[in-house]
């Protein structure tokens, strides 16, 4: 997943436009949109922390689901199936990004 922010690169010295990839909920790496520099956390202090984030996502899913349940039970429902069928291929995406390295 990638989302955008403007803040100074320590390259260019520039207060630009960066690209932020995430693993999970865990920021990966910058990119300046300027320069092109790019920023990556190693791999042994970002597997680490993203199976830490791992097991608190799995941990509180019961709790978030019961959230949905009560907020907008029938849309819940009906997005359930697919929302199961998601899952592996979301966690092999990002377990995949922080590997691949």
């Amino acid at each position: 997943m990638a989302e955008h922010a403007e803040f100074p690169c320590s390259a260019c010295g520039l207060t630009a436009e960066h690209e932020l990839g995430y693993a999970g909920r865990l920021l990966e790496h910058t990119r300046c949109l300027n320069c092109g520099h790019v920023v990556e956390l190693e791999q042994r202090v970002l597997l680490p922390a993203y199976l830490v984030d791992l097991e608190r996502r799995v941990a509180s899913k019961p709790s978030r689901m019961w959230q949905r349940v009560h907020s907008d039970g029938a849309r819940f429902l009906i997005g359930l199936p697919m929302a199961i069928a998601r899952q592996p291929v979301k966690f092999a995406r990002e377990f995949w990004t922080l590997v691949k390295r």
